[in-house]
């Protein structure tokens, strides 16, 4: 499939020097004698900055994550490549920024704030398959692959994960709000999308549930990653493990021995039962120290939490930094991130140098000795120097990042210095509210001035946000939280314009995914049934 997706890619064709400006995966060094390292990516949904013990929170107890980095190393300068969810994962899984692909787009606008938009339920499009994700790469080079949890990169048949590099998948195709489920412990009280088909569970490209039950659902995450782990260690093959979690994303919920255990609520809840899987997950791996010695497990989130002024008791926290998902302030930005690999990467390093989501794919393509797409730019580098694992070679640093809001560039980080083009109002309202979803308090204008599909463009104008010009200038390194804007110092501002100039010479927006929707697309696994795609009855425990 790798090799197909690859054909499609030569129309593409940029030129490894192209490529070859942003990152060269060939100059990491690695043995070709010692067995190629086994990958474990944990991707949480919605986790701020301060929801983990590890990272500050004060009343979430995290044991095994907390664990993880004590034996590893936490990452407190880590970014997502986009700060929500359909576009961050797309980034994740290609080293692309998410504009490249066009896994991306702009929902609606007013005068003075914007919102990107991500796949719906009924989503027409998905990931192109003239990308090349880490699992196919991974694939390529003898890894067997599998993914467990949210998906949210294109519902039909075409774009699942079994189409994009993954041998075997167990999950939700999208969020868990986007639909009705068993054991929406918060339904009540959170905007849940009614106009979607109950939420399914897919095992490879089967749906097995519909509604999901939620009150089982993360519980099935950890067995089925084990299963996997423990199969393919016997296997003896490397492995591949993408376990991206449906916690913590409102709606809330938790199996019900565990509802009422955390001193934060129902979010803490939550937070608790994805750290108990993150555990269960490591402890098979650490059952055999042989496999152990060789896995390199990675953990980080999708995006800023969403932190509410009401409703407390389900919201994240992003520490110190102000904004939140959905936004290009820190909070929604700035993600935990915790690496793995006894032996390998010195328990309790604290790593200060700056990365991106995007960086996972040069990391795991250079530590397994797998080649990186030569054919078209990359905005990925190995983190494998930053995080000293033993044996690897000193590699390009990352000095710049180019943040996105939908698909139009709103802030740039270069060294210390972060320029904002255009800002969302601080603070920002809560994310739920009468006008729905994702949402501004006054009235949303939602058309989408499309023209034909095959020559449709993208409409910058759609997140207008208020521009600055020059742009406001913060030092986060004194200024973390974004508070105090700095004026003189033109010689900075020179030097980030110069870096987009840059990056905008080798910009080609691909074609846009996102906007078109379709209900025929719509997963069920039986219209027939009364309601609609109901083929299972309510859990009775």
């Amino acid at each position: 499939m790798a090799t197909d997706k690859l054909l499609w890619a030569a129309v593409f064709l940029c030129g490894a020097a192209c490529f070859n400006h942003y990152v060269d995966g060939s100059k990491e060094g690695h043995s070709q004698a010692a067995p190629k390292p086994n990958f474990i990516l944990f991707y949480v949904d919605d986790m701020g900055y301060g929801d983990l013990g590890c990272f500050g929170a004060p009343t979430t107890r995290t044991p095994n994550i907390d664990r993880m980095a004590a034996e590893g190393a936490r990452l407190t300068q880590f970014y997502t490549a986009h700060s929500l969810c359909t576009p961050s994962r797309a980034a994740l899984l290609t080293g692309r920024l998410p504009v490249r692909s066009g896994m991306c787009g702009n929902a609606y606008g007013s005068k003075n704030s914007g919102h990107p938009m991500v796949l719906a339920c009924n989503a027409q499009y998905g990931l192109p398959l003239n990308e090349t994700t880490i699992a196919e790469t991974l694939k390529d080079v003898g890894y067997s692959t599998m993914m467990v949890g949210k998906w949210h990169l294109g519902q039909q048949l075409e774009y699942q994960p079994t189409r994009q590099g993954f041998e075997h998948y167990f999950g939700l195709p999208y969020s868990v709000d986007m639909g009705f489920a068993y054991g929406n412990d918060t339904s009540e009280k959170e905007n849940i999308l009614k106009e979607c088909y109950p939420v399914p569970i897919i095992e490879d490209e089967k749906i097995i549930e519909q509604p999901a039950n939620y009150f089982t659902l993360t519980q099935r995450y950890a067995d089925k990653a084990k299963e996997f782990v423990t199969s393919a260690a016997a296997s003896g093959k490397p492995f591949f493990l993408y376990l991206a979690f449906s916690h913590v994303h409102v709606p809330q919920f938790a199996a019900k021995d565990r509802l009422g255990t955390s001193e934060r609520g129902y979010f803490g809840d939550s937070v608790e039962e994805m750290d108990s899987a993150v555990g269960a997950v490591l402890d098979a791996v650490r059952a055999s120290s042989a496999i152990s010695a060789n896995t390199f497990a990675f953990l980080t989130s999708d995006n800023g939490a969403i932190p509410s002024t009401t409703n407390t008791v389900f919201a994240g926290n992003n520490g110190l930094f102000s904004g939140r998902k959905a936004e290009i302030w820190e909070g929604g930005l700035r993600e935990p991130a915790v690496a793995w690999w006894p032996g390998k990467i010195q328990p309790r390093q604290v790593v200060m140098d700056v990365a991106v989501t995007t960086d996972v794919y040069a990391t795991f393509a250079s530590l397994s000795g797998a080649a990186i797409p030569g054919d078209r730019v990359m905005d990925s580098i190995s983190m494998a120097h930053i995080l000293n694992i033993s044996g690897q070679a000193t590699s390009v640093v990352r000095n710049v990042s180019f943040f996105y809001q939908g698909c139009q560039l709103w802030a740039v980080r270069l060294g210390p210095w972060k320029a904002h083009y255009y800002t969302q109002p601080k603070p920002r309202f809560p994310i739920h509210n009468a006008a729905g979803g994702y949402g501004q308090p006054d009235a949303i204008d939602i058309t989408l001035r499309l023209g034909g599909e095959e020559d449709m463009e993208l409409d910058d104008t759609l997140v207008r946000g208020t521009p600055h010009q020059p742009p406001l200038l913060f030092n986060l390194e004194t200024d973390p939280s974004e508070n105090f804007p700095l004026l003189g110092h033109d010689d900075i501002i020179k030097e980030i314009q110069a870096a987009v100039t840059e990056h905008q010479k080798n910009l080609v927006p691909g074609k846009p995914q996102l906007p078109f929707s379709n209900d025929s697309t719509r997963l069920c696994c039986d219209e027939k049934t009364t309601p609609p795609c109901y083929c299972n009855k309510p859990p009775t425990v």
